[in-house]
């Protein structure tokens, strides 16, 4: 079973201009999820990881933070995410993948270990942790099951996020939704990075506790500093409230 990390990024973030090259805490924002993605298990004997960016030159500056941190880069639709997705992990030969978000620099080694140790691709086509805090994960896939979804994905939207489909159309794959252990579940905290006061939060978790934390750290720290939390708790995921009902449904089926 060969096994690539697979970074969607790009430069041209709306909410949050550059992002992708913005300096946290030393390194680049999508540095950071580079690094954490070379320790994911499958990939250092397998495809390696893979930022998969838009095409065009202005893309000319990610393409080279990717080759310097020790990825591969592929180029492809800035839209069509999905396809790009897909094209990105068939360069490398992978046959499963971690989809990997580029602005979750806290992608946690921990949830990643334990999505591994439950995907049994005899038994399943997907697997991800739930109620961790939002952006500490990441999407384990069979690449057939991310092509037969791209069949089914007919709609800009469901081209821009590459799963949805697979949501919508839960009957047709195999879905495990692992529940996550109770010291990690904070479904409440936001550790993805889309506006200023996100980025302020993950910038002050490395500032106290280093680039190479994880959640058994984390946890603790922002329970005892709660203000910290406070940061970005106005902040809203854009659908995520209706990917979260979909998600429940599935768990009761």
């Amino acid at each position: 079973m060969r096994t690539a990390a697979v970074i969607a990024a790009r430069i041209g973030s709306t909410r949050l201009e550059k992002k992708a090259l913005r300096m946290l805490a030393g390194h680049p924002m999508t540095a950071h999820v580079i690094r954490r993605s070379m320790e994911f298990p499958g990939v250092s004997d397998g495809g390696g990881v893979v930022l998969a960016i838009p095409e065009g030159g202005k893309e000319d500056e990610l393409a080279a933070l990717g080759i310097e941190y020790g990825a591969k880069v592929f180029r492809g639709d800035e839209d069509d995410v999905l396809s790009r997705i897909i094209l990105a992990a068939d360069s490398v030969g992978a046959e499963t993948i971690w989809r990997v978000t580029g602005d979750n620099p806290l992608v946690d080694p921990g949830v990643v270990r334990q999505t591994w140790d439950e995907f049994d691709p005899d038994r399943w086509d997907y697997a991800v942790m739930e109620d961790t805090p939002l952006g500490t994960t990441a999407e384990l896939l069979a690449m057939d099951s991310l092509r037969r979804a791209k069949d089914i994905a007919e709609t800009p939207r469901l081209r821009e996020h590459p799963t949805l489909a697979m949501y919508e159309n839960s009957g047709e794959f195999r879905m495990n939704l692992i529940p996550a252990p109770d010291e990690w579940r904070h479904p409440e905290w936001r550790f993805t990075v889309d506006k200023e006061s996100d980025f302020a939060l993950v910038e002050t978790i490395m500032s106290e506790l280093g680039i190479d934390t994880d959640l058994d750290e984390i946890v603790p720290f922002m329970e005892k500093h709660p203000e910290i939390a406070s940061l970005n708790a106005a902040t809203s995921q854009e659908g995520w409230k209706e990917l979260k009902e979909r998600k429940n449904e599935i768990r009761r089926v």
